[in-house]
């Protein structure tokens, strides 16, 4: 089996039962999975297990993919789904993940070679704001917000991975910025 073997191809072999094909595929889209679910939840030991649940569902349900179709988006669904499930059954909480606030290329403490303090403050505090205000979105903006923003997906990969047109793609991120920069300034943060 060739390690560069396309998705849908590998599911084809999962579906005949060739175990070898389901190991790497879950391995491909493993890390894919966990940062979804972290940005979803912010939470690290919830978004692990979702990953582990999201892999084993669709191992079990592989029989119903239809490799016609991208895998990717298919298996993002399932996680996605229970990332939804897992944050409604949860009560809310205050605490910040460090996981999403975080910048990229941050040191740990905040800081950035050559970055000052006082600008590593500033750069906390917004990470902060933006933290908080991230977790007032409801689970819809949420998400598409992680998708485009985080996740670096166009909007044809977005629609995609959520079942919908491109249309409603790119008015549901409109409304999600909208949302999060009223948010923003309600903590006296200008995006």
């Amino acid at each position: 089996m060739n390690p560069v073997t396309p998705d849908e191809e590998m599911a084809a072999e999962v579906q005949n039962g060739n175990t070898q094909a389901a190991h790497v595929l879950m391995s491909r889209h493993r890390d894919g999975v966990y940062g979804m679910a972290l940005r979803m939840l912010r939470n690290s030991e919830d978004a692990a297990e979702v990953t582990q649940e999201a892999l084993v569902k669709a191992l079990t349900k592989i029989d119903t993919y239809d490799t016609s179709r991208p895998f990717a988006p298919w298996l993002y669904r399932i996680a996605r789904n229970l990332c939804v499930d897992r944050h409604r059954r949860r009560r809310p909480t205050s605490e910040l993940n460090e996981e999403i606030t975080a910048a990229p290329g941050v040191m740990e403490g905040g800081a950035r070679f050559g970055q000052r303090a006082d600008e590593v403050a500033h750069q906390n505090e917004l990470n902060a704001a933006l933290a908080v205000a991230m977790g007032t979105l409801g689970d819809k903006y949420r998400e598409i917000i992680v998708l485009y923003h985080y996740d670096h997906l166009s909007y044809r990969e977005i629609a995609e991975r959520l079942d919908l047109p491109d249309g409603a793609v790119m008015n549901r991120l409109f409304r999600a910025r909208r949302k999060l920069q009223v948010a923003l300034l309600e903590r006296g943060i200008t995006p």
